[in-house]
């Protein structure tokens, strides 16, 4: 209560320093009386104002009681007062309520959390087979086709085409549209490289998009996109154009997959022939040694199955013909 008292000393101080200022004759006696009246008034309004602070700032005691004295005494004539007054007011004043610029909401019943892949089930191809054949549920069938989609190659179509038989319409129609998404994909493909070739006569991009578009006949052939007479139909497309490739670059991959479609197209003799010219030329072994191995087994000569699966084993073998191996050494 005793800072109370001081206010009016400090009003009284500030307002006879601006007087004496403005009435005084001598400009350097009227400056220094202000200054000394002024920084009377601002010590004045400091210990007042820090009765008034919150309890943390009474606690540090002299930094804000110099925090206050310089601001209020760079501001001559109404320094004090105006600092005072903005204090007091922003101390006191209620605040004024706004709005929320956000709604609270519950928590949502759906999945908020990352799914724990750990805990998954990871299908196989025999897995999935499994469930199209066995699952009671049609739901658990669709979700059986939709993760066939992650699968590559032959597999996937493979499963795609034992749901063809499914009773349920809903997945029939399903396995359908998937075979035929891969399908319509494969002949866009062959049908751009068409255009291009109609339209370009150098002959390293010629050379390209021949080799593409062979391995785009081959791959709908393979992946068994295509049947009966289309198969055929996409099979001697690619074996064509395999033999303009062969007879003018002479590579090895193009020989390679030349062996394969002679091998589909049930000629072993010319895939034979088309696979050691592919390994005279530098493929690797051990990429063509399994068609080779193929081609002794279809000859009946299971000697020489052995002797060119030995030849596997004893490189860098794909895991896929592991099992192979080990159940012919």
């Amino acid at each position: 209560m005793t800072s109370y008292w001081l206010l009016p000393f400090g009003l009284l101080s500030e307002v006879g320093g601006a007087v004496a200022l403005f009435t005084a004759g001598d400009a350097a006696h009227a400056l220094a009386g202000y200054l000394v009246a002024h920084a009377l008034a601002c010590l004045v309004f400091t210990l007042a104002l820090l009765v008034f602070m919150p309890a943390r700032y009474r606690q540090q005691r002299w930094l804000p009681a110099i925090f206050l004295f310089s601001l209020q005494f760079a501001i001559p004539l109404v320094g004090s007062l105006g600092v005072f007054a903005g204090i007091l007011l922003a101390l006191y004043l209620p605040r004024s309520s706004r709005e929320l610029p956000w709604q609270q909401v519950p928590i949502p019943e759906l999945p908020y959390r990352p799914t724990d892949m750990d805990n998954q089930v990871v299908y196989t191809e025999g897995g999935l087979r499994q469930v199209l054949r066995e699952a009671n549920d049609p739901a658990k069938r669709l979700k059986a086709l939709l993760a066939s989609r992650q699968m590559s190659g032959r597999e996937g179509v493979n499963i795609l085409r034992e749901a063809l038989k499914d009773p349920v319409d809903d997945v029939r129609l399903l396995a359908y549209s998937m075979l035929e998404q891969r399908e319509k994909a494969l002949v866009q493909e062959a049908e751009r490289l068409q255009t291009q070739l109609a339209q370009t006569t150098e002959p390293k991009p010629v050379k390209q998009m021949n080799r593409r578009l062979a391995q785009t006949w081959w791959e709908t052939a393979y992946l068994g996109l295509a049947q009966g007479s289309l198969r055929q139909y996409y099979l001697e497309k690619s074996r064509e154009l395999l033999i303009k490739l062969v007879a003018t670059y002479d590579e090895p991959a193009d020989w390679q997959l030349l062996g394969r479609v002679e091998l589909a197209l049930g000629k072993p003799d010319q895939a034979r022939d088309a696979f050691e010219v592919a390994i005279d030329n530098g493929a690797r072994q051990e990429h063509i040694l399994p068609y080779l191995a193929e081609i002794a087994f279809l000859d009946q000569d299971y000697q020489r199955v052995r002797f060119y699966l030995a030849r596997c084993a004893h490189g860098h073998s794909h895991p896929a013909i592991t099992p192979l191996l080990e159940a012919w050494l």
